[in-house]
């Protein structure tokens, strides 16, 4: 687990979606979904649904 992973999974929460997250942090919004893959892959669940556009997070996502 890498600290700019955890980085990215809190600007995806605080800001709302992927896209905003990787405008605030100056990332193309490919590496913050790599970022978030990775993450997923060692937790072994995902941390968010995918709606469209918008994202929630999961349970597990809620608790990490």
């Amino acid at each position: 687990m890498e600290i700019r992973h955890l980085i990215t999974f809190k600007a995806i929460v605080d800001m709302g979606g992927f896209t905003r997250a990787a405008t605030y942090l100056g990332y193309a919004q490919s590496t913050v979904t790599a970022h978030i893959q990775a993450l997923e892959q060692e937790m072994g669940a995902p941390l968010f649904d995918r709606i469209g556009k918008k994202v929630q997070l999961t349970e597990v996502g809620s608790q990490f």
